[in-house]
């Protein structure tokens, strides 16, 4: 079972692993700089496995409570990745429709459990994606260089905010925080 602290660094490693292989991506008829097509690849990258991963919590969890988080997030995320879509299309951007390996292999191992397992495990996880994610909208939208692109990550920022308070609350009822 992948422990919240070794997706952790999954997750940074493959964050890495999807700079390194964005920067590769990079499009010269871009209408961003690197810097923003950047954000744009990740956040896409992300939101694909967002949503691939609230379907699962919607045919394995246990609790109805992390179905319906399952739920509302496949539905925030589906919205802001529409959302990105255009954005990108409007920034002549090519976006990568594919998980990073650190989400793959996370999407892998949930994939293999159910029930009150599933819960614990699924509402970690989304815990420290959202931690990471939210980091990213902020840095974006503070620092971002891209008018459109910087308002698009303040507008969805408060989503994730959102999205993770749930998921510590949902984490922290009894039946789902049993070690």
């Amino acid at each position: 079972m992948l422990t919240p602290r070794c997706y952790a660094a999954l997750l940074a490693s493959g964050t890495a692993v999807l700079a390194a292989v964005g920067c590769s991506y990079l499009q010269s008829s871009a209408e961003v700089t690197p810097v923003d097509q950047q954000f744009m690849l990740t956040a896409a990258s992300v939101g694909i496995a967002e949503v691939d991963m609230a379907e699962l919590a919607e045919r394995h969890a246990g609790n109805p409570a992390v179905k319906a988080y399952g739920q509302r997030l496949a539905r925030a995320h589906t919205r802001i990745e529409s959302e990105l879509t255009t954005l990108a299309d409007q920034k002549h951007v090519n976006l990568i429709k594919t998980m990073d390996p650190a989400d793959r292999t996370l999407y892998e191992e949930l994939a293999r459990l159910s029930g009150p397992v599933f819960d614990r495990e699924y509402l970690l996880a989304q815990i420290n994606i959202h931690r990471m994610d939210n980091s990213l909208y902020e840095s974006e939208a503070q620092a971002g260089e891209d008018a459109d692109v910087k308002a698009f990550a303040a507008r969805n920022a408060s989503t994730g905010a959102e999205l993770l308070k749930l998921a510590q609350s949902l984490h922290d009822q009894p039946q789902n925080s049993a070690r």
